[in-house]
C-alpha cells in the first residue's frame, strides 16, 4: 500500500465523521491438549480439556484402561441411551437431503465431494445457530468515537488491501468477522480503528494462508502508522476478548456450496460473489444471518440470468429458525441489490473495481444498470 492511501484513510475517517445527513444520502451507502491424572497416580493420559459431570459418560479408550477398574469399563444404561440418542439425533439431521445433486457438480475442481454438501452445509448451520448473536447488530450504538461510516472506509480499504495481496476470500470474511466480534465487545477510539483492521487481518491470514506476509510488512501497509509492537499486542488483545472464539461461519462459506450446488458457472459465481463483497461494507447487512445473505446473492444471480429452480431457495431447510425464508431472501436481496446500485455514487469502490476486471468477468459493469 502507498503511503499516500494511509494517509487518505485517516483523513477520510475525520472528514466522514462530521458530514451532514444530506452527505450520507448523496453517497446512498444504507445503512487456539493438556494432561490430567488417572484414578491410578502412576497413569497419566492426555485429554482435551472439556468438562464431564460424570466420569461413567467417558469412552474407555483402550483395553489396558478398562481393565484397570472393571467399574470404568460399565457405563450405565441411562448413559448408553442418552449417547444414542443424540448421536440418532445428529445423524438424521446430516442424512436430511437438501440439495439436488446432479452429475455436473461432479468434477476435480470441488474441494470436496458434492455427496457431503448436505453434511457440510447443515453442520454450517448449526454452527451459526449457536454463534449467531455473537455479533450485536446495534454495536455502533455504544460506540462513541467511530461510527457506521468508519466501518465502512475500513472495510472498503481492507478489501483493496487483500486483493493486493491476493489472500484467499476466507481470509477477507474472516478478517470483517473478527473486527465486528471485537466491536461486538469493546469500545474503541477512531485512532485505533485501523490497527484493529490490520490485526485482524494477521489473525486471518494466520487462520487460513500457507505463506504470509511478515509482520512487518502489515505495518509499512498503514504508513507505519503504528509499531510492530502495538500490531502483536492488539493481535494478543483480540484474541484474548473473543477466547480465542473466530471460528464463525461466514456468507462465503455458504455461498461457495450453494453455487456448486445450484450448478452456478464461473460467471455467475463471479456476480454472487460482487455482491458477496460489496455486503461487507455495509453495517446494516449485520441483520441477516450469513446463510440469508448468501442465499439472498444466489437468488439474485438465478433471477439476474432467468435460471430455474430459485423457488429451492426458500425450502426451510436452507435457513435455520427462520419461519418466514421466503421473505428474509427477499428483503434481502433488496437491500443488496439497493446497495450495488448506488455504488457508482459512492467512494467505496474497492469491490466494483475488484470485480470490474477481466479476471472477474466484468460482471460489476454487466449488472451496474440492470438492477432494478
Amino acid at each position: 500500500m502507498e503511503k499516500e492511501n494511509g494517509n487518505n484513510l485517516k483523513n477520510n475517517m475525520e472528514i466522514e465523521n462530521n458530514q451532514e445527513t444530506e452527505n450520507d444520502q448523496q453517497n446512498n451507502i444504507t445503512p487456539m491438549e493438556e494432561e490430567s491424572e488417572n484414578q491410578d497416580p502412576n497413569k497419566k493420559v492426555s485429554i482435551k480439556s472439556q468438562p464431564t459431570t460424570n466420569s461413567s459418560d467417558l469412552n474407555c479408550s483402550t483395553s489396558t484402561n478398562c481393565s484397570n477398574n472393571s467399574k470404568n469399563s460399565k457405563i450405565s444404561n441411562n448413559s448408553k441411551n442418552k449417547i444414542n440418542i443424540f448421536r440418532n439425533d445428529n445423524i438424521n439431521l446430516k442424512i436430511q437431503p437438501i440439495f439436488k445433486i446432479t452429475i455436473q457438480n461432479n468434477n476435480s475442481e470441488y474441494l470436496y465431494n458434492p455427496e457431503y454438501f448436505d453434511e457440510i452445509y447443515t453442520n454450517l448451520l448449526l454452527e451459526e445457530n449457536r454463534t449467531y448473536k455473537n455479533i450485536e447488530k446495534d454495536y455502533m450504538d455504544k460506540q462513541d468515537d467511530i461510527n457506521h461510516k468508519m466501518r465502512a472506509i475500513l472495510v472498503d480499504w481492507l478489501i483493496e488491501v487483500h486483493f493486493r495481496f491476493q489472500f484467499k476470500r476466507k481470509t477477507l470474511f474472516q478478517t470483517i468477522q473478527i473486527i465486528d466480534l471485537y466491536l461486538s465487545k469493546k469500545v474503541i477510539q477512531k485512532i485505533k480503528l485501523q490497527l484493529l483492521g490490520i490485526a485482524s487481518l494477521l489473525i486471518a491470514c494466520k487462520e487460513n494462508e500457507i505463506f504470509y506476509p511478515p509482520v512487518e510488512d502489515y505495518v509499512n501497509i498503514t504508513n507505519n502508522a503504528y509499531t510492530k509492537k502495538e500490531l502483536l499486542n492488539m493481535e494478543m488483545h483480540i484474541l484474548k476478548t473473543l477466547n480465542f472464539e473466530i471460528l464463525l461461519p461466514t456468507s462465503e462459506e455458504f455461498f461457495n456450496i450453494i453455487s456448486k450446488a445450484f450448478n452456478f458457472n464461473e460467471i455467475q459465481h463471479y456476480l454472487g460473489a460482487y455482491f458477496l463483497d460489496s455486503a461487507l461494507v455495509d453495517y446494516e447487512i449485520l441483520k441477516y444471518k450469513p446463510s440469508a445473505i448468501a442465499l439472498a446473492c444466489a437468488y439474485i444471480v438465478m433471477k439476474f440470468y432467468g435460471i430455474d429452480g430459485y423457488k429451492d431457495l426458500y425450502a426451510p431447510r436452507m435457513m435455520m429458525d427462520d419461519n418466514f425464508p421466503q421473505k428474509t431472501i427477499k428483503e434481502c436481496a433488496k437491500d443488496l441489490c439497493f446497495l450495488v446500485k448506488n455504488l457508482s455514487k459512492s467512494s467505496l469502490k474497492a469491490a466494483k473495481d475488484k470485480y470490474s476486471l477481466e479476471i472477474f468477468g466484468n460482471v460489476a459493469q454487466l449488472c451496474e444498470n440492470k438492477i432494478s
